[in-house]
């Protein structure tokens, strides 16, 4: 069974301020976690993940050595984020749970809410799904400036998904997807890309690619290298199952080709046994994209995309 990506939000403290035109200066001490995050944010937002959770580590001691609750808790939450994105739910759950008590603690709803949502996604992903819906059924209580979450809603919609119900799945998404913000669109490539696997799934290839087309526009914007690839990938998938390897196989050459500048063997191997498929029924050569693979996964390549 494929992982459903759902891409969460990160926290920031502010730690410096102006107040009536005048700043407020901040000891090194006090804003070296907040240092760490902005210096972790951008290989989060990569797919860089080793990279990002060793910033995110960092800032977790630093603001606990200063006694900093609101920056412990995010950091806690930043690496389960990491965490849940590398694959290793069952390791995310803890640092969700954290950060949970520290925000209640703290009285914030809108955060309240975003790790709520942040644990039920693990908790949907490591199967305990009484857990995760009492949890996300929870967050989608907390109506902050009487906004619905769309993030909340889409790990909803994944619940219900794998639960069985398939409709009840759809309309979620429907309803996530109805409630982006236009102008800025928090959670638009999960949302759409959740909405497209479900599609997937039930063989609707041709209405499952266009949720796949706005989940890759959205993270092309972001930069989000992993969505990227992810999101071809699953082009790839639709155009398979309609019968057109030729595009099945550009759609591949494409990811297969992120996923090894990524570093990512599981995903490169997975990738190349179906792009080779392709390629042989199309007769198309990927001799290229072959040898350019094995050079990146070696480490070959001019410099990081992590660096």
């Amino acid at each position: 069974m494929r992982t459903l990506k759902l891409g969460l939000l990160l926290f920031f403290v502010i730690l410096a301020a102006s107040c009536g035109g005048k700043e407020v200066v901040v000891p090194d001490h006090l804003s070296a976690g907040s240092v760490q995050t902005d210096k972790g944010m951008p290989f989060y937002e990569r797919g860089c993940y080793a990279r990002a959770l060793d910033h995110f580590y960092r800032a977790n001691e630093l603001f606990t050595a200063v006694g900093d609750s609101r920056g412990m808790a995010m950091s806690a939450n930043n690496i389960g984020v990491v965490y849940r994105a590398m694959g290793e739910a069952a390791a995310a759950i803890p640092f969700f749970e954290d950060a949970l008590r520290i925000y209640r603690g703290l009285g914030n709803q809108e955060d309240v809410r975003q790790t709520l949502s942040n644990l039920a996604a693990a908790q949907v992903d490591t199967g305990d799904y009484a857990a995760a819906g009492k949890n996300i059924d929870e967050a989608l209580m907390i109506q902050v400036r009487r906004k619905p979450f769309a993030p909340a809603m889409t790990v909803k919609g994944i619940l219900l998904a794998k639960q069985g119900d398939v409709k009840g799945a759809e309309a979620m998404f429907r309803e996530a997807l109805d409630q982006l913000d236009k102008r800025n669109p928090t959670g638009a490539a999960a949302a759409n890309y959740a909405m497209g696997d479900l599609l997937l799934g039930a063989a609707r290839y041709k209405e499952a690619a266009p949720y796949f087309e706005r989940a890759l526009e959205s993270d092309r914007k972001a930069g989000f290298y992993r969505g990227i690839a992810d999101d071809l990938t699953a082009q790839g998938l639709c155009s398979a199952g309609l019968g057109d390897d030729a595009s099945a196989v550009s759609y591949w050459e494409q990811s297969v080709r992120i996923y090894a500048l990524l570093g990512m063997e599981e995903k490169v191997r997975a990738t190349m046994g179906m792009l080779d498929e392709a390629a042989m029924r199309s007769n198309r050569d990927i001799a290229l994209t072959r040898a350019l693979v094995d050079r990146w996964i070696k480490g070959e390549m001019t410099d990081s995309i992590c660096e």
